[in-house]
């Protein structure tokens, strides 16, 4: 997933989703801060504790434990939802899952980023690693692929958006003639969504990797773009945006409790028809780090809503912990987020995968791959 409204860095090295941060959703998590205050030999890392709620006996490393509800009081909907397909009974699988570990500059080990891929046995393997970037130009979100194999970024310096292999090769330098740039973001493994012009006054335009078959998508748009899964959003306090290049379009109003405000679109399913929100209540100053996160499964057509449950009870509280920066839906109706257990107001995120079950329900959880914690899922 891609996902990144942003126009700046505000870390060295930093990606995400949409942008990818220089770790694909590691600046999702920037984002709540800043409102708060080559390929290698293959090899296996070693597999992340896990928990799981009642469920039938696991399969995958999950380790079985008491269950969360899903959707509460505060959050039904005026109208029933439209419900997903629901995954097979006492099913322990979870998705295929790819991260994104970011390069990190300045360490003694001057790690280069990674592309790590969840084994069925919950372990992660390294596929491939690499420095696409190698510039000191990059400003904002590095990007990479659903694939891994490709990365994007903005050079503002040099008036330019650039699309490299994930090693650095075969380098597509796109001019932006000067104007201000949103962080790209992948439509998939080949095509590209950026946005050139100004605040509140955007240009949204598509692109091929290679640099070819530019396509201006949408103009005179108010907020950079989230793009997911062949669509790209943009969220207001209680609406949001959702359309794609072939010019489906749609604004929606989610049925979310009228104390919260919607703080970015975590992930948008490929048929468009779900989409996933991170929400907080307001606090004087908007501070943060003590918002207190929700987050929504919506039904795009009707906006009816779904909680998903929070991984930790105490997260319900306002804590600024459990913001969902991103998501990776699966096709019996469950999905992975991206959870971050740290607060906006910490100097890095503490990352966890939850999987869900179609109503809400925590069905498990895992670990992200070891090392530096800048990074985020893909796909």
């Amino acid at each position: 997933m891609n996902l990144g409204p942003f126009t700046h860095t505000t870390r060295p090295a930093s990606a995400h989703r949409s942008g990818a941060l220089a770790g694909t959703a590691a600046l999702l998590l920037l984002t709540f801060g800043a409102a708060a205050c080559g390929t290698a030999d293959p090899k296996t890392a070693t597999a992340p504790a896990e928990t799981g709620t009642a469920i039938a006996a696991p399969t995958t490393g999950d380790t079985p434990a008491a269950g969360t509800g899903g959707s509460v009081p505060d959050a039904a909907p005026a109208a029933p939802a439209v419900a997903p397909a629901r995954p097979a009974t006492g099913s322990t699988q979870w998705p295929q899952l790819t991260w994104y570990t970011a390069e990190e500059n300045g360490q003694k080990q001057n790690d280069p980023a990674r592309i790590w891929r969840r084994t069925p046995g919950g372990s992660w393997q390294l596929v491939r690693s690499g420095r696409p970037e190698n510039s000191k130009n990059i400003d904002g979100p590095l990007a990479v692929s659903p694939d891994g194999r490709r990365a994007a970024w903005m050079e503002p310096s040099a008036r330019r958006l650039v699309i490299s292999g994930f090693d650095g090769a075969k380098r597509h330098a796109i001019p932006t003639q000067g104007q201000q740039t949103c962080a790209p973001g992948w439509l998939d493994s080949g095509r590209v969504l950026f946005a050139v012009g100004r605040q509140k006054d955007w240009t949204l335009v598509a692109i091929n990797a290679d640099g070819t078959g530019r396509r201006v998508v949408a103009d005179h748009q108010a907020d950079c773009p989230t793009v997911d899964n062949g669509w790209w959003a943009q969220a207001a306090k209680r609406t949001v945006s959702i359309g794609n290049e072939r010019g489906t379009r749609r604004t929606i109003s989610p049925r979310i409790p009228a104390d919260r405000v919607v703080d970015r679109v975590a992930g948008i399913s490929a048929d468009g028809r779900t989409a996933v929100l991170s929400t907080h209540v307001p606090n004087p100053g908007e501070c943060g780090c003590t918002w207190q996160f929700r987050t929504y499964r919506v039904d795009v057509a009707s906006g009816a809503v779904t909680e998903l449950a929070p991984l930790e009870a105490a997260w319900r509280k306002p804590t600024g912990h459990g913001g969902t920066v991103d998501v990776v839906f699966a096709a019996d109706g469950t999905l992975v987020a991206q959870v971050n257990a740290a607060t906006p107001a910490d100097d890095a995120p503490a990352y966890r995968l939850v999987r869900y079950a179609a109503d809400g329900r925590v069905l498990a959880s895992a670990s992200v791959p070891a090392g530096q914690p800048w990074g985020g899922l893909l796909g």
